[in-house]
Formats: structure tokens, C-alpha cells, sequence
């Protein structure tokens, strides 16, 4: 079965592997150069690698585990902490009394390069963007039963589609072909999912000592959450990300970059008390219109019952909001069209 993934989210990328691995041809038409999503890492070109999508997650679930467990094996990721302070508004603490420490894990050089080794099993055609879709379904003069119109006019012709993006751009994509499939019932069902912007800076200090912490949580500064990229691995200069609130976003959103960067800084500072952290030698700033949803759903993954012409949703709103979410959303579709639409022996 030839398959059409649009978006190389880590959900698109382990659906793509596992359905590859199994002997289907899969493509991942994804609009940016950057495979994974917010497995998104900078390299300054300086000896420092910021975290500035996903920072950390932790894993609980036996095929998740098994998969950290590979990323461990092949040194791309590694143990980090348990410890993350928490700034309550008014002053900082060792730990945060409203979570269970739990035991984190990071990239040991950025993300990057987990989303690379995904897509070895996939064709990947990137900066193509998906504008629509077309189905084509039952009609026997066409070879194929969908197809996804990009937005340079030409389309690619598939079997089978995933959407592996954010949920609103599902949503998008899937209007345009609801005329014509059963799938205003879908539409409904993830229209209702909201998302939380944020701002991530990062910024790195020549000759300043790393601080103590591994990271810090916030809910009250206008700062979500700010990580000390230097207790992640040996970066040539002490390097920081601060992630904003979607509040932050709401009320300066009207602000030019420079003064963002300036706003957290100060922010950042208000935190840790640390003054330095207002200068730093170089920053960079990146915006995440879809930073988290804050409404996912239970279900793994979602299906278009159409035999002739299958679709499928997945992402990290469906079955949480984090990365072992999206990981899970990707495998569970997998192993579903795997068993399904299983290949006849060659």
C-alpha cells in the first residue's frame, strides 16, 4: 500500500517506520527542513545545542520504555534528572509540592538526530506543503484512491493518508475533502481542541558559571518553564531556554522579537535572582503557535471508516500531550493498518 503521511511529527515519523518496516511505501510530505516537530533542537554553530521544543519527557508505558530503552542504547538520549525547581510566584523552590518527581530524560546532542534515524524507513519530501486533499476512492479509471494536493499545484497520489500535524491544521486539511468522504463526524471531534502558544529564547553567557539548577517551573511569571542547557551535555558557553506561558503570548503578541526576548529575560531574572541572565553574548527566539494542546483526548489515534480509501489522525493530543503520547499515537496506527492491511507474501 503506497501511504501519504503529512507532517513529519514524531507521530508521523514512528507511524511511517513501522508501517515501512512492514513493506508499505510510505512518503512524508512535511511543509518545513525540519523532521520531528518539536523534537527541535538549535545547534549555534558555537559548541552550544539548545532543547527548544520538547526540553525533557519521562516515560511510563512498557513500548515506550522499550523505545527509550533503544535511544539509550544507540547514546542519543540519556538519563537527565528528577529535580525540577518550581517558582510558586514569590520565591523558588527545590522541588514542586504539586508533582511527584519523576525521572527525566533529554537528547544527549539535541533531538535532532531521533527524528533523522525515523526517517531512514520513509521518503521524506520536505518544504512541500499539503494543501488539500482529494479522494478519488472508488473510481477504478483512477490507480489511486486519494490525493494530496500541495500547494506548488502538483499532488501526490497515495492509497492511504495519515495527518500527523497539530490538530487545527488537521482540521484544515480534512475540510477539503469532506464533500466528498464521511468525515464531518472527525471534523466536529478535533475542532475542539485547543492549543497553548509559546515563545522559546535561547540564550547562551561566555563567561558566566552555569547555575545549579537542571530546570525551573513557573505558572505565575509569564514564564513556563526555563532549563539549564548546560546540565544536559558539555556546551562550549552556559546556555539557557525559557519557554513562555500562553498567557506571555496573549499580551505581548503585538511586540516586536527584541522586546519579547527582553520581557522574559527580566522575567527569568525576577526567578533566579540571577542578574546576568538579562545579558546575554547571543539569543535566538522562535515562536510555537502550537506549543501544547490542554484539551487531548484518551483515543490513540483516530480512523475514517473507508475501506477503499483509508485515513487516519494521529498526534500528541491523542492519548495525552506528551511525548510518549505522540510516540503511542504514531505505533498504535501503525500496528492497526499492519495487521489490517497486511501485505500478501512475494
Amino acid at each position: 500500500m503506497k501511504i501519504g503521511i503529512i507532517g513529519a511529527s514524531l507521530s508521523g515519523l514512528v507511524a511511517g517506520k513501522h508501517l515501512g518496516q512492514a513493506g508499505h511505501d510510505v512518503t512524508i510530505i512535511e511543509k518545513t527542513r525540519m523532521l520531528g516537530g518539536r523534537l527541535a533542537s538549535l545547534d549555534d554553530g558555537n559548541g552550544n545545542i539548545f532543547d527548544y521544543g520538547v526540553s525533557h519527557f519521562n516515560a511510563n508505558k512498557s513500548d515506550f520504555k522499550a523505545f527509550v530503552e533503544y535511544l539509550e542504547e544507540q547514546e542519543l538520549i540519556k538519563e537527565w534528572t528528577s529535580r525540577l525547581d518550581y517558582y510558586d510566584g514569590e520565591q523558588l523552590h527545590d522541588l514542586n509540592p504539586n508533582r511527584s518527581p519523576q525521572l527525566q530524560y533529554t537528547s544527549v546532542k539535541g533531538f535532532t538526530p531521533i527524528a533523522s534515524q525515523l526517517s531512514r524507513w520513509v521518503d521524506v519530501k520536505s518544504e512541500e506543503k499539503a494543501g488539500g486533499l482529494t479522494h478519488i476512492g472508488a473510481d477504478r479509471s483512477k490507480k489511486r484512491a486519494w490525493m494530496i494536493n500541495l500547494t506548488d499545484i502538483s499532488v501526490f497520489e497515495c492509497d492511504a493518508v495519515i495527518l500527523a500535524t497539530p490538530a487545527v491544521q488537521s482540521y484544515g486539511i480534512l475540510l477539503t475533502a469532506q464533500d466528498e468522504t464521511p468525515a464531518r463526524k472527525i471534523l466536529r471531534y478535533i475542532d475542539e481542541f485547543k492549543y497553548e502558544p509559546s515563545y522559546a529564547i535561547m540564550a547562551s553567557y561566555k563567561d558566566q558559571a552555569a547555575p545549579e539548577w537542571d530546570a525551573i517551573e513557573s505558572m505565575k511569571s509569564g514564564i513556563k518553564l526555563i532549563t539549564n542547557e548546560s546540565s544536559k551535555r558539555n556546551n562550549a558557553d552556559t546556555s539557557l531556554v525559557i519557554h513562555s506561558s500562553g498567557d506571555f503570548v496573549r499580551k505581548y503578541k503585538e511586540e516586536d522579537p527584541e522586546q519579547i526576548s527582553t520581557l522574559l529575560l527580566r522575567h527569568a531574572n525576577e526567578i533566579t535572582g540571577q542578574k546576568w541572565l538579562t545579558q546575554p553574548d547571543s539569543k535566538h527566539i522562535y515562536f510555537w503557535k502550537y506549543a501544547e494542546c490542554v484539551n487531548p483526548t484518551d483515543e490513540e489515534f483516530m480512523e475514517l471508516e473507508m475501506e477503499e480509501a483509508p485515513l487516519a489522525i494521529v498526534g500528541d493530543y491523542l492519548g495525552g500531550n506528551s511525548v510518549e503520547s505522540a510516540y503511542l499515537s504514531g505505533l498504535r496506527l501503525a500496528e492497526y493498518w499492519n495487521q489490517k492491511y497486511e501485505l500478501a507474501p512475494v
